[in-house]
């Protein structure tokens, strides 16, 4: 009697066919994913510039009332760079002329600013902060908080007031604007949302 030959085992695998569609469709959701990835990552630049300038108006303020001497906030690059340096406006032995800095090399080489010492209008209207400032200007400059944390009432219209923060490498990517009042509350908020609708609208 004639032994019985093993079964033979069914071959899997892709055809070439099949792995030219697979890499096309995998090249076309690359072209569509890069640049929303790219503008994901300028818009993140932003958002850390504006958070870093948001902390340092925070520690500006937060140090006037500690220490029980006036201290300013300053922006420090005229290209608009995002720099900025807290320190005592009058330097005491305990309270240097510099506090905290960040430099303009710090992780956010697009993000520029521009600043304004415009007074804001209360309550702000709708759309009030729909036009961006241009990155530089108003810079250097900056704002000085009193022992009680409230902006130098002798500085009114000279100490900034408004900080935009914009992408210099894409227009598409979204800007942020932190704002400072007389009584030194300092708020971070997005202009592409109404205020009615989102906590983090500008107006």
């Amino acid at each position: 009697m004639a032994a019985r030959s093993a079964p033979r085992r069914a071959q899997s695998g892709v055809t070439l066919v099949e792995l030219m569609i697979g890499i096309a469709i995998t090249l076309i959701t690359l072209g569509i994913a890069v640049p929303s990835f790219s503008q994901w990552l300028q818009s993140t630049q932003v958002r850390t510039a504006a958070e870093s300038i948001l902390n340092g108006l925070q520690l500006a303020r937060t140090e006037a009332v500690r220490r029980n001497v006036p201290v300013r906030f300053q922006l420090t690059e005229d290209n608009g760079a995002v720099a900025w340096r807290v320190g005592c406006v009058t330097v005491l032995d305990d309270c240097p002329a510099q506090i905290q800095a960040r430099v303009a090399a710090e992780g956010t080489p697009n993000a520029r600013v521009g600043a304004n010492a415009v007074a804001l209008p209360s309550p702000v209207p709708a759309n009030h902060f729909s036009a961006a400032l241009t990155a530089g200007d108003g810079v250097p400059g900056g704002v000085s908080f009193d022992s009680l944390g409230r902006v130098v009432a002798a500085n009114t219209g000279t100490d900034l007031t408004r900080i935009d923060v914009i992408n210099a490498a894409r227009a598409d990517a979204r800007r942020l604007v932190v704002t400072i009042s007389p009584g030194g509350q300092v708020r971070m908020c997005d202009p592409s949302l109404s205020l009615a609708s989102s906590p983090a609208g500008c107006s």
